[in-house]
C-alpha cells in the first residue's frame, strides 16, 4: 500500500507566509502530527509526503518519498498530482476558511481516495454553529450559544458568569476569547464567530478512528489550557476508567447525532464535570488532532494502521492511566521518561 500524507503547513499551505508569520504554534503541532502519523504508517505502508522546502529540516524519515511543494504553482494541483501515484490519502489541514473542505474535494475530484468524512460530515463538523444546532436539537449535552443571528439562547446565556468567543470555522484555541461580562461578549461577536457559555468541568478528548469496517474510540485523555485563550499546552493520559466510560458514552451520542458518515481520524472535545449529568460535547474535529502523539504511545499495535482496516478490533491500552504526557512540539514522556517522537 503507497499513502499520500498532506499536512497543510508542512505541506506548502503556508508557502506565500514567511517563516516568521506563521503562528510557531502551527509549525509545532503541524510538524509533530505529520512526523508521528508517517512514522507509524512507515511500519506498514510506503508514504508520500509534500513538503515545503523552508520546512525540509523538521521531518525526518527515510522510507518516504518527499515532494517539493512550488509555491507559484496551485497547492490542490500539486497535492493531487502526488497523491496519484497512491492508494489512498490522508489529509491534516485547519477547518479555517473552508480549507479541510477544500483539499478533501480537490483531491477527490482527481479520483484519490480520501480518508475522511463525507461532505455534509465535514461541512458540520468544521462549523461550531452548526454542530451546536445538530447535538442540542438530538439532545446531547452542550453549552448555551448564540451566533450574531441566532439568538435564541440570550436570555439563557446572561444568567451564566462566564462566556466564550470563538470563530465558528477555528482551528484549536487560535482567536478564543473569555469574557466574564455577557454585555462584553455579546458586542464583540462577529457573523462568523459564535458565543458558548463557559462551562466547569476538566476539559478532555476522545478521538474516533472510523475505518470502511468499524468505529473505534481510542483512550480519553485531559487537555492542558491556560490563559485567557486557552492555549494548547499538551495532554495527559489515558484517563481513569470511570472518565473513560462517561466521555466514550457522550462520544457515542454525538457522532451518532452528526450527519453521516464519519470515516477517518475525528476528536472531540468534552468537558466531564463532578457528575455524569454534567458533562456536555464542546465541538468535533474531522481531522488528525495533536493528541495522537501520545494517544500513538497508549495502545498495543499501531495506531494509524487502524485508518485502513491493516488492523482491527478492540483498543487495549499498554500504559497505566496518566502515565503519557506530552507537549503540543510532540515531546512525549512515559512515566516522565522522554521518549522519541518517531
Amino acid at each position: 500500500m503507497r499513502i499520500f500524507v498532506g499536512e497543510y503547513v508542512c505541506g506548502g499551505g503556508l508557502a506565500d507566509q514567511a517563516i516568521d508569520e506563521i503562528p510557531g504554534s502551527l509549525r509545532r503541532e503541524g510538524a509533530a502530527m505529520l512526523q508521528s502519523i508517517v512514522s507509524d504508517l512507515a511500519e506498514v505502508a510506503e508514504t508520500v509526503v509534500p513538503l515545503d522546502p523552508r520546512f525540509a529540516g523538521t521531518f525526518c524519515s527515510n522510507t518516504t518519498d518527499t515532494v517539493s511543494i512550488v509555491r507559484e504553482q496551485s497547492l490542490w494541483g500539486q497535492w493531487a498530482a502526488a497523491a496519484q501515484t497512491c492508494d489512498a490519502a490522508l489529509l491534516v489541514a485547519p477547518e479555517s476558511d473552508g480549507i479541510l473542505a477544500k483539499a478533501v474535494a480537490m483531491l477527490r475530484a482527481s479520483g484519490i481516495d480520501v480518508i475522511a468524512g463525507s461532505g455534509d460530515f465535514l461541512r458540520t463538523a468544521s462549523d461550531k454553529y452548526l454542530t451546536a444546532k445538530i447535538l442540542t436539537t438530538a439532545g446531547v449535552a452542550h453549552p448555551p450559544y448564540m451566533t450574531f443571528a441566532d439568538r435564541r439562547m440570550e436570555a439563557t446565556l446572561s444568567d451564566y458568569g462566564k462566556f466564550v468567543v470563538k470563530p465558528r470555522d477555528g482551528c484549536g484555541t487560535q482567536e478564543i476569547r473569555v469574557y466574564d461580562c455577557f454585555d462584553k461578549a455579546s458586542a464583540d461577536l462577529t457573523e462568523n464567530a459564535i458565543l458558548q457559555a463557559w462551562m466547569p468541568g476538566r476539559a478532555i478528548s476522545i478521538a474516533l478512528v472510523a475505518s470502511a469496517t468499524q468505529h473505534t474510540f481510542l483512550p480519553a485523555v485531559s487537555q492542558n489550557l491556560s490563559g485567557s485563550h486557552c492555549e494548547y499546552g499538551g495532554g495527559e493520559g489515558p484517563l481513569d476508567d470511570d472518565s473513560q466510560r462517561r466521555a466514550t458514552a457522550l462520544a457515542s451520542r454525538a457522532i451518532i447525532a452528526m450527519p453521516p458518515t464519519a470515516r477517518g481520524f475525528v476528536g472531540l472535545d468534552l468537558l466531564l464535570g463532578e457528575r455524569p449529568s454534567e458533562d456536555c460535547v464542546i465541538e468535533i474535529n474531522p481531522r488528525l488532532t495533536t493528541s495522537y502523539v501520545g494517544l500513538r504511545h497508549m495502545i498495543n499495535g499501531n495506531l494509524a494502521a487502524r485508518l485502513f482496516d491493516l488492523e482491527t478490533g478492540p483498543v487495549s491500552c499498554c500504559t497505566a492511566a496518566n502515565s503519557v504526557r506530552w507537549t503540543p512540539n510532540g515531546e512525549v514522556w512515559i512515566n516522565d521518561t522522554a521518549v522519541e517522537n518517531v
